[in-house]
C-alpha cells in the first residue's frame, strides 16, 4: 500500500457563512492523504503512482471557489479525486481556517473528511 501526502498547503480564500468572511477572506491550511495499492513491485514511473502535483491542482481549484461550508470543500475535493483516480482505497482531507470569526478562538477551526473505498 502506498500513501501520497500533501501537508500544510496554504491558501487564502473567501469561504464561510458570514458576510465578513466572504468580503475579507481568510487563510487556510489543507492536508491530504491518498492511499492505493501499488501495481508494480517497485514504482519507477509517474504513471504507476498518483502525481501529487495533479492532486495539488485539484485542491487549489476548490480552494479558489468561495464556498459556505468547509465540509462541502473537502467532500468535493475527495469525490473529484476518486473520480480521477478510481483505484484509490482511501482519502483523508482536512481544511483548517486559521482565523475563524468566533470570539475567543486563538487557534484554528477545521473539518476532516475520510472515506474508504
Amino acid at each position: 500500500m502506498i500513501t501520497i501526502h500533501l501537508h500544510n498547503l496554504m491558501f487564502n480564500g473567501f469561504h464561510g457563512i458570514h458576510d465578513e468572511e466572504k468580503l475579507l477572506g481568510n487563510d487556510y491550511i489543507v492536508d491530504a492523504s491518498l492511499e492505493f495499492h501499488e501495481t508494480a513491485d517497485v514504482i519507477t514511473h509517474i504513471n504507476e503512482t498518483i502525481n501529487y502535483a495533479s492532486v495539488y491542482q485539484f485542491i487549489k481549484k476548490h480552494m479558489s471557489i468561495p464556498t459556505p461550508l468547509l465540509e462541502t470543500i473537502v467532500m468535493k475535493i475527495g469525490n473529484e479525486l476518486h473520480t480521477e483516480y478510481p483505484f484509490l482505497k482511501s482519502i483523508h482531507i482536512s481544511v483548517k481556517k486559521l482565523h475563524p470569526p468566533i470570539e475567543g478562538i486563538q487557534g484554528a477551526a477545521g473539518v476532516t473528511w475520510e472515506k474508504q473505498f
